[in-house]
């Protein structure tokens, strides 16, 4: 069994295959004395839905349940953990509006554990949770693990967002020219401010905005400085 010393640690940061650090994220779980270890990876793209990427070692029964009918949106672990950087510790209290997801969950042995999440600048998300069907966390078990649990999501959040974001995105290239346009109408400048401020004509920075929403694929000018935000070409 893995166990959290340099050599194992290294080893998963040095991954880049998702399937391949999650397989040595499960034994270091383990290793926790935590059986179950489940990750989603949220990932938001500009002027598309967000693509959701599921792992863990859970019971398949379990895994088909959360697939079908958004059972998922019944997790109260997770829809707390979305909006905090927290570890959410599972107790019946907190389920006490979806008792049927938590019966259900710990009859597949998911019983005692918590959920960490981590948030990037580009409105990532990761969820990891970390259970077993015996021993209830204590407070100083908590405290004890917490640190590794939350290194384990911000590692696995860094190698695997970025694994599919590369997948998801192509590389968006703009000249400076455009960039510059898209930096003063960010900072809500006309189309005649920005001419006036770079020494061109209007026509010319109408050219270069219809440039960079034909590039971004976005709408309008609003949805092309959105999506060079997210991909950060130009500050937020």
């Amino acid at each position: 069994m893995l166990q959290w010393n340099h050599e194992h640690l290294h080893r998963l940061v040095s991954e880049s295959t998702p399937h391949k650090v999650f397989d040595l994220a499960v034994h270091l779980t383990q290793d926790m004395g935590m059986e179950f270890i489940g990750l989603r990876v949220r990932i938001q793209l500009a002027a598309q839905s967000p693509r959701i990427y599921l792992y863990s070692n859970y019971p398949a029964d379990w895994i088909e349940c959360c697939q079908r009918d958004d059972f998922y949106k019944q997790d109260a672990a997770a829809t707390q953990s979305h909006s905090s950087t927290m570890p959410v510790v599972w107790t019946d209290d907190l389920y006490r509006e979806v008792p049927h997801f938590r019966e259900l969950a710990c009859a597949h042995g998911l019983r005692h554990g918590w959920t960490q999440s981590v948030h990037d600048p580009q409105h990532n998300e990761s969820q990891l949770s970390v259970c077993r069907p015996l021993g209830e966390v204590s407070i100083s078990e908590l405290y004890d693990k917490a640190g590794k649990v939350q290194w384990l999501c911000h590692t696995l959040h860094a190698i695997i967002s970025e694994y599919h974001l590369a997948k998801l995105s192509a590389p968006l290239k703009m000249s400076e020219r455009e960039i510059e346009v898209l930096k003063w109408s960010a900072a809500g400048k006309t189309a005649a401010d920005v001419a006036c401020i770079l020494s061109l004509s209007q026509s010319t920075v109408n050219f270069h905005i219809r440039s960079v929403i034909t590039k971004t694929n976005a709408a309008n000018k609003a949805g092309a400085i959105a999506i060079a935000m997210m991909r950060g070409l130009i500050d937020q």
